[in-house]
């Protein structure tokens, strides 16, 4: 397993989460996120899962998006923001 700070993202990864957040009132420091690959049990071959947490600094709400080919932790974490999952915005 391996773990993965915001700023260990790709570009464009770190650019959308931070666009989605600033759309919805938020500033992308008022959140920790990282990730952890989850590779197959016993050296099989298979693929990687990927697991992205957004956990809120203010008041600990989090949110565990699925990342990864054939996924996009991006919609699941702008869904929640615009279900109020994170609490109100800072603005």
């Amino acid at each position: 397993m391996a773990s993965h700070l915001f700023h260990e993202f790709s570009e464009d990864e770190r650019e959308d989460a931070e666009s989605i957040a600033a759309s919805h009132g938020f500033d992308i420091v008022e959140f920790d996120i990282c990730d952890e690959d989850h590779y197959p049990a016993g050296g099989a071959v298979g693929p990687i899962r990927r697991q992205v947490t957004v956990t809120r600094r203010s008041n600990g709400k989090v949110g565990i998006y699925d990342a990864g080919n054939g996924t996009a932790w991006h919609a699941g974490f702008e869904r929640d923001l615009a279900a109020g999952e994170f609490g109100d915005s800072s603005v």
